[in-house]
């Protein structure tokens, strides 16, 4: 699993997550055309998932507009963005994409789309930390102090 997440974070975690993406779509589309089992909600959850995942698109997307070189590979990126919503947590665009894979699932309602939907929420949050250890090998004191400042990951005194 180490060296799975060091693959992911030498190369570009947005392939990871586009191929999840990918997958839920696959899913979703193929619970609609085999009628698999709803969730409880459905369709009133539709409205849900779908507020869920766009402001978890919103909130990436707003991220690129900080930090422009979010995706280019981590041992390109010469800088740390440290203002604008990284003000508060140091992973926002991990948690906009883990907040869309969520409301996808929600919003489509298929059972099954649930299980890629938190393995890939779950990759989401093992490959922000570990981008923080080579954030920290790169950047040293400048990110220690930076952690100090933003303890808090994706969610502002819980995690």
């Amino acid at each position: 699993m180490q060296s799975f997440l060091n693959r992911c974070l030498v190369a570009k975690p947005n392939l990871l997550f586009s191929i999840g993406f990918i997958i839920i779509v696959i899913i979703g589309v193929l619970g609609d055309v085999l009628s698999w089992n709803k969730i409880r909600f459905f369709p009133n959850s539709n409205l849900v998932g779908i507020a869920i995942a766009t402001g978890g698109l919103i909130l990436h997307f707003y991220c690129h507009r900080i930090h422009q070189q979010a995706h280019e590979k981590s041992q390109q990126i010469e800088k740390l963005v440290t203002t604008g919503i990284f003000q508060k947590i140091r992973h926002p665009m991990y948690l906009g994409i883990v907040l869309a894979f969520v409301g996808l699932a929600v919003a489509w309602g298929v059972v099954w789309i649930f299980i890629p939907s938190i393995i890939f929420s779950v990759l989401a949050v093992l490959v922000a930390i570990k981008e923080e250890e080579f954030l920290l090998k790169k950047f040293g004191r400048q990110y220690e102090e930076y952690m100090q400042k933003v303890p808090w990951r994706f969610i502002v005194k819980i995690f």
